[in-house]
């Protein structure tokens, strides 16, 4: 029997807008970001930065997240993602600051613009146009533009590539050209191994969104970069599928959240926890992630997913690409459009009028 996640007619049916072509063209979009950031006109840096910052919300977010893993484990500086209006006091002329926003019209991200234009920060805007791009080309300011037209969450490779591409320009980050080429190829890999016409039978994509399904994911990074990940892997789930998720990652959760596990069956009988790790966790971590899951025993189920790959960066991608079509398969599952987003809709709608009413 043909399972319901094989039936390419009836996933087509699910997905309107194409979220699954967007997710498949993944690696070619990553290739494309990479490239955008090569051949850009490079501008020098007026001064040498001391601080880098990364102002962006959801998907642009993640990718500064992820550029600042980067940062702490091959750069110099010091880097930090702002997700509000407002700039940290540290924020001066010494500070290289993206402001990042897919759509050009983040309210956040845009706050942030001017505050760092006030302070006289070195500013590189990364956008597909809207108001971002208008206020850069007004300033004066480095735009780098990248292409339009998908939701934000489906363009993480735009997001985060040219910053990291630029910084390694810049030498703020050494080299990395060696690990951006294997990324791609294991992406491509990845692509075929957990795609939709992938069988159900060999696709863990695909297995574990059934074995999610109609439960309450609880997404565990084992420390480090996987804490990230499961953030994102969380925000795709609730934007994809229409679901509550839930992340938190070792060791903090073992100082706090571990116990609520104590009551966990009084509170839900479906909860499954998903672990993200790596093949090089310490010693500590591994017995922390075992005392743990012997803790939450019958409480829920329990499942691990190991990133791949022989550096940082490919191993922070491919793990969150499958993240990406676990959430696809989970929508499929709901039966619901993974395209839209109505709250958020709603949300915006709502504080377009607070700020008209302000003029």
């Amino acid at each position: 029997m043909t399972h319901p996640l094989d039936e390419q007619g009836l996933l087509r049916a699910l997905d309107p807008h194409g979220m699954m072509a967007l997710t498949l063209d993944f690696p070619a979009q990553c290739e494309r970001a990479m490239r955008l950031a090569l051949e850009w006109s490079l501008p020098p840096l007026p001064r040498e930065p001391r601080l880098v910052v990364i102002s962006g919300m959801g998907g642009s977010g993640i990718g500064g997240d992820y550029l600042r893993v980067l940062f702490e484990a091959e750069g110099s500086l010091p880097a930090l993602v702002v997700r509000d209006y407002h700039l940290p006091r540290c924020v001066d002329e010494h500070t290289l600051l993206f402001a990042v926003s897919y759509s050009g019209n983040t309210e956040e991200t845009l706050a942030c613009y001017h505050q760092a234009r006030e302070r006289k920060a070195i500013i590189v805007a990364l956008s597909s146009g809207g108001e971002l791009q208008a206020l850069a080309q007004r300033d004066g300011v480095p735009h780098l533009q990248v292409p339009g037209g998908q939701p934000p969450r489906t363009a993480l490779g735009y997001l985060f590539l040219p910053m990291l591409v630029l910084c390694e320009r810049w030498n703020l980050l050494p080299d990395m050209e060696q690990a951006r080429t294997r990324t791609l190829q294991r992406l491509v890999q990845g692509r075929d191994r957990w795609g939709i016409h992938s069988p159900y039978e060999q696709n863990p994509a695909k297995q574990l969104a059934q074995a999610l399904h109609r439960r309450i994911p609880i997404l565990y990074g084992s420390g480090g970069y996987r804490a990230i990940i499961a953030t994102r892997w969380k925000g795709q789930i609730n934007e994809n599928a229409k679901q509550h998720a839930f992340a938190n990652t070792f060791p903090e959760l073992n100082h706090n959240e571990i116990l609520g596990w104590v009551g966990a069956t009084q509170q839900a009988n479906n909860f499954s926890v998903v672990v993200l790790r790596d093949p090089d966790e310490s010693r500590q971590t591994r017995t922390r992630v075992e005392v743990t899951r012997n803790l939450v025993g019958n409480a829920a189920e329990w499942h691990e997913v190991w990133a791949e790959g022989a550096s940082l960066l490919e191993r922070l991608l491919i793990l969150t690409y499958l993240g990406d079509f676990v959430s696809l398969y989970l929508a499929y599952l709901n039966r619901v459009d993974p395209y839209t987003i109505d709250y958020i809709d709603l949300l915006k709608a709502e504080l377009k009028k607070v700020a008209s009413n302000e003029l």
